[in-house]
C-alpha cells in the first residue's frame, strides 16, 4: 500500500508541475517535474527495473544505481536556482551553484572511469558529498530568503526540512553499510519525500496564483 501511495504522489506531482509549466512557460516548474520524475526512475531500481539491470549488467549494476543519483540532484539544483531567481538576485549564490554543477560534472566523469575500469575509487562518495552540499545549501538559501521575506521562501524551507531529515537517515544507513533496497532508512526517506513533495505542490500552486494575479 505504501509503495502505491509513494508512486501515486510522485506521478501527481509530475503531472501538476507539467501543467503549471505549460500554463506559465516557467522553467521552474519544468525542473521541479524533472526532479520528481528522476526520483521515480531511481525508485524503480528497487523493483522491476533493478532486477532487469542486474540481469543484464551483473555487478556493474551498482555503477548504474550510483549514476541514477545524479539526474534528480542536478534537476533539484536547477529548480532551486530558478525558484529563487538566483541569477538575478544573488550573484554570490550564482557562482556557488556554478561550482556545484562543475562538481557534479567531475563526479560523473569519476563514475564513468569507475564503470569502464570496473574499479571502486570512491565515485559514490563524490556523488554523496555533492548531494549533501546541494541539499544543505538549499536550506541555507531558503533560510536567508525567508529572512528577506521573499515570496515562497517560507514554504520552500518547510518543504526542505522533511527531505533533509529523511535524507540524513538514508545517508546514515549508507554509512553503516546497511542494505539500500529496504529497511528504516528507505521507508523514512520515502515518507519524508512525500511530505516534501506535497508541501512543494502547495508552494508552487500559491506561486502560480500570485503570478496570475500579477499578470492581471
Amino acid at each position: 500500500m505504501f509503495t502505491y501511495a509513494w508512486y501515486g504522489a510522485l506521478v501527481v506531482a509530475v503531472l501538476l508541475a507539467g501543467w503549471l509549466w505549460r500554463r506559465l512557460n516557467d522553467r521552474t516548474y519544468m525542473y521541479y517535474g524533472a526532479y520528481v520524475a528522476a526520483i521515480v526512475v531511481m525508485s524503480l531500481t528497487d523493483h522491476g527495473l533493478g532486477w532487469w539491470l542486474h540481469e543484464h549488467w551483473g555487478e556493474k549494476f551498482v555503477y548504474i544505481n550510483n549514476f541514477l543519483h545524479l539526474p534528480y540532484a542536478v534537476f533539484y539544483l536547477l529548480f532551486v536556482i530558478h525558484y529563487f531567481n538566483v541569477r538575478k538576485l544573488s550573484p554570490g549564490w550564482t557562482r556557488f551553484h556554478r561550482y556545484l554543477l562543475w562538481a557534479y560534472g567531475g563526479a560523473l566523469i569519476w563514475l564513468l572511469f569507475d564503470f569502464v575500469t570496473w574499479s571502486f575509487t570512491g565515485s559514490e562518495w563524490a556523488i554523496l558529498t555533492c548531494n549533501l552540499v546541494n541539499l544543505l545549501s538549499s536550506l541555507v538559501l531558503a533560510a536567508i530568503a525567508t529572512h528577506q521575506d521573499r515570496p515562497g521562501a517560507r514554504e520552500f524551507l518547510f518543504a526542505c526540512f522533511p527531505l533533509t531529515l529523511s535524507g540524513l537517515v538514508l545517508v546514515a544507513q549508507f554509512l553503516a553499510d546497511s542494505p539500500h533496497d529496504g529497511g528504516p532508512g528507505l521507508i523514512a526517506f520515502r515518507a519524508g519525500f512525500i511530505i516534501h513533495v506535497m508541501i512543494f505542490l502547495i508552494a508552487l500552486s500559491v506561486r502560480y496564483r500570485e503570478l496570475r494575479q500579477h499578470l492581471h
